[in-house]
């Protein structure tokens, strides 16, 4: 039976003394530097493990924390020694490392990043449930980035689409929003109102099922036109999750909400600003938009929908 086991003084020989076939060996650390990154990354709650099959470690495994937003579970090695590939350990040994993970719970989803290469390991990853972001970091242009998302096992919620902003809810979500940020706010109503008289304003609201305030999106169509073109894009005004509810899939789930709405009014291009939350967009298949500046500076993103 597959179990995930602690490196220890009885077992660590046995750990550094497994390897992979020699084309797999370009994409993997050795299993003895694997156990010197989770030396290294103990400050981030790295975890080494042993993959043990009836009492034998077969392969190894190491996660740590990421906080850098999005922050998640980053899997940064995984491996089955070559004497026991393509049995189905390896992915029996993942979906238990995942089990383990989903049930701690400190965030909503588990990074890998995969050598666009290494097809075995690809395979394994989409098996189970892992989805390619589409995000290519720089530093790595020649890997895809995989999140494998708790978002299904998240808590009942309600979703409220609205456009009355004087609703005393949407009104408390968007108070919290600024406090956090530090803006001092004297004309609350004349705010509200100014986003009504805006028009084509929309925005998602998402409560818990005990009434708590999970976070909200709040969106519109904005037209760019020069003499001769036009184009309306879906603009991201806004967007908050409540700092109980960070790191579940909230943020994931409600982004997509806007898109769908977009595309759903005939809408492929969805922009917003950021100068927070670059990754977070980034992991969402959100680019910068070369070039092009927000009035405050920050810096601009898009999504081409279809």
């Amino acid at each position: 039976m597959i179990k995930l086991v602690d490196v220890t003084e009885q077992n660590w020989l046995d750990a550094v003394s497994l390897s992979v076939q020699d084309e797999q060996k370009k994409f993997l650390d050795r299993p003895i530097g694997i156990i010197a990154r989770g030396y290294v990354y103990r400050s981030c709650n790295a975890r080494v493990y042993g993959i043990s099959n009836d009492g034998h470690i077969i392969g190894i495994a190491f996660v740590k924390d990421m906080d850098e937003e999005p922050s998640c579970y980053d899997l940064q090695q995984f491996m089955i020694d070559r004497r026991f590939q393509n049995k189905g350990y390896g992915t029996e040994a993942l979906r238990l490392l995942l089990s383990m993970l989903s049930k701690e719970r400190k965030y909503g989803r588990v990074e890998v990043c995969v050598n666009r290469d290494n097809a075995a390991a690809l395979r394994m990853y989409k098996k189970v449930g892992f989805a390619d972001t589409g995000y290519i970091d720089e530093s790595v242009p020649d890997c895809c980035n995989l999140i494998y998302d708790f978002s299904k096992d998240v808590l009942p919620h309600s979703n409220t689409m609205t456009s009355d902003f004087s609703d005393p809810l949407f009104q408390a979500a968007f108070k919290q929003y600024f406090t956090e940020l530090g803006y001092l706010i004297n004309d609350w109503d004349g705010l509200f109102k100014e986003m009504k008289d805006d028009g084509d304003n929309i925005a998602f609201l998402r409560t818990s099922m005990n009434g708590k305030i999970i976070g909200f999106i709040q969106c519109k169509p904005e037209k760019f036109s020069s003499w001769f073109f036009e184009e309306t894009c879906g603009f991201i005004r806004e967007f908050w999750v409540a700092k109980e509810f960070r790191n579940k899939g909230h943020g994931a789930e409600l982004i997509r909400l806007a898109e769908n709405y977009f595309a759903d009014h005939g809408i492929y291009t969805s922009i917003l600003t950021t100068d927070t939350a670059a990754r977070f967009y980034q992991r969402h298949g959100y680019v910068k938009a070369l070039g092009c500046r927000a009035k405050n500076q920050d810096e601009v993103f898009i999504k081409r929908l279809k």
